[in-house]
């Protein structure tokens, strides 16, 4: 009797030693992958490609081609300020017809630094005037539809924060990721 009760304790000792030896190991596994996981999940937000690009004054995006090919200041609707004009050439490259401003304005963002700070600029408004009608006309063209393989010449314009701070474009992809930038001055 009292080797059959040593031999439960040994076997009931082994089986706890097992246990524990066991449950030690698979936290540390679990770490291991997690850690394994977000690196890859990390790496594979780093290595999505890019949507769109930029080179010399042409933006391209995969629903159409931006070629810019004029800026200037204007007077803005709204009294005491102006708007920076931005003269582009689109063509639609994608599959459906597309307004223009829908595609400049999502992946186009506009700033000025003033006083240190960056501050966003909201599309701008022209006056009506007859000094503005050439501008007037391109900007309405801009919310015009454009069929597939067509081309149209308009234009983008942005309420400056600040008359005469440089003005910078951040241009972006579907991904929301940085694809150049540009700068104009606006005195």
């Amino acid at each position: 009797m009292k080797t059959f009760k040593k031999v439960i304790l040994l076997s009931l000792t082994c089986l706890l030693v097992i246990g524990l030896g066991a449950c030690s190991k698979q936290p540390t596994k679990s770490v291991k992958d997690k850690t394994t996981s977000s690196a890859k999940s990390q790496s594979s937000k780093k290595r999505v490609p890019k949507t769109a690009s930029l080179k010399g004054q042409t933006f391209q995006t995969k629903q159409g081609t931006f070629v810019l090919t004029e800026n200037h200041v204007s007077a803005s609707a709204t009294k005491n300020k102006q708007v920076l004009i931005l003269k582009y050439t689109f063509r639609n490259t994608g599959k459906t017809q597309l307004v223009p401003s829908d595609d400049w304005y999502r992946y186009i963002k506009a700033t000025q630094n003033i006083n240190g700070r960056v501050k966003n600029l909201e599309q701008g408004s022209l006056p009506f005037s007859t000094t503005t009608t050439p501008d007037d006309k391109l900007e309405n063209a801009s919310v015009s539809e454009v069929k597939p393989g067509h081309t149209i010449q308009v234009e983008a314009s942005w309420q400056l924060a600040k008359n005469g701070s440089p003005v910078t474009l951040k241009f972006y992809d579907t991904h929301h990721q940085l694809v150049g930038t540009r700068h104009y001055a606006t005195n």
